[in-house]
């Protein structure tokens, strides 16, 4: 005779990992007292929710304004948002049922109902719709508003006003002017690092400007022209480095000290001249630019060490007012050929390393 095996049945429910066993149950509980998890959620989750949003949508407001004004790397404010969005998800995304998960493992000797039902009297509407659009609003739609155009912050300094921030436009041009007065004062300076690494092509100064200082235009890789006023006195190190499209500058006069850096790596700039007055042309000051032609004034006493390094001119004179010329200072031309100069001069015997010069003396 035959023995018939009894095969039990598994309820697939319980095949499930215990967090989705105790979610289906929850569903009932709270499906019987008439609560839409959809809509609805607990006041003391969504008030935590909500301040978990606005600060989150305030960090990222802070973020972009403070890369707008000071021309941070945009790749940078991207990954910070991105890591912000993702601690935001993490505060807010807990549900109804993932609170009464937490309550029952808490409690495992009470019934469901006895945990569940006391809660639902603080039972108000999910406020999602309400926490995207301060999320969305912080990180997309004031920062658009306040950037659309591009504005020029101004500060009281010895003389009158200095140009201390600037903000690009979202969509504005990418020309700058800068007036003569603000609030009945002239405009007599720019700050270091203003226009730094923006994509401004084209600036326009007012003739008050006496002092440009360090990195002002460092890195406006789309610098074309500018034209500097005619009483401006100092040019800061770093001022124009880095501007690789800028292709026609024109030095006045009044101008007594440019610094270190302060034309390196401009790859179109193929002619300058230095007006007399200059006695001291700082180190780095044109290395890597296109220069071709080059005119030193009179009035030079020094020329740093790495001052033109890179530069593509084939023939150099050296005024019999240059006393010291520094290390490097003409390293890699390798156009350079030929250079004319005093026996007087203290140059340093690594002036032009790695370019095939032959010197002359006079």
């Amino acid at each position: 005779m035959e023995k018939v095996v009894a095969q039990e049945v598994i309820d697939p429910l319980f095949l499930k990992s215990e967090n989705e066993i105790l979610t289906r149950f929850i569903e009932k509980e709270l499906s019987k007292s008439g609560v839409d998890m959809k809509k609805e959620s607990l006041t003391h989750l969504e008030k935590k929710k909500l301040v978990a949003t606005i600060i989150s949508a305030l960090i990222n407001l802070i973020l972009i304004i403070v890369f707008k004004v000071f021309h941070y790397p945009t790749f940078f404010l991207l990954v910070l948002c991105l890591v912000n969005f993702i601690i935001w998800l993490k505060f807010t995304v807990s549900e109804m049922k993932d609170f009464f998960i937490k309550e029952i493992k808490m409690r495992p000797d009470e019934s469901f109902s006895d945990i569940i039902a006391p809660q639902l009297y603080d039972r108000c509407k999910n406020q999602r719709g309400l926490r995207l659009f301060i999320y969305v609003g912080c990180t997309a739609l004031i920062p658009l508003l306040m950037f659309w155009s591009s504005h020029i912050f101004y500060e009281d300094g010895p003389g009158g006003k200095y140009v201390r921030f600037y903000t690009e436009g979202f969509f504005s041009e990418d020309n700058v002017e800068i007036p003569q007065m603000i609030d009945g004062k002239f405009v007599v300076g720019i700050r270091g690092d203003v226009f730094k690494n923006t994509s401004i092509e084209f600036v326009k100064l007012p003739d008050n400007i006496d002092t440009i200082r360090g990195h002002a235009f460092e890195n406006c890789e789309n610098l074309q022209t500018i034209n500097l006023p005619k009483k401006l006195k100092y040019i800061g190190g770093y001022c124009f480095a880095g501007c690789q499209n800028l292709n026609l500058i024109d030095i006045p006069e009044s101008v007594g000290e440019i610094g270190g850096y302060c034309f390196a790596d401009c790859k179109n700039l193929d002619k300058i001249v230095l007006p007399e007055g200059i006695k001291e042309i700082r180190g780095n000051c044109f290395a890597g630019s296109g220069i071709r032609k080059l005119s030193l004034p009179n009035s030079v006493e020094r020329i740093g060490g790495h001052a033109f390094e890179g530069i593509l001119l084939d023939t150099l004179i050296v005024p019999e007012s240059v006393k010291s010329i520094g290390s490097s200072a003409f390293r890699d031309c390798k156009n350079l050929r030929l250079v004319i100069m005093s026996e007087d001069c203290d140059c340093s015997e690594r002036a032009f390393k790695n370019s095939p010069v032959k010197i002359q003396y006079y």
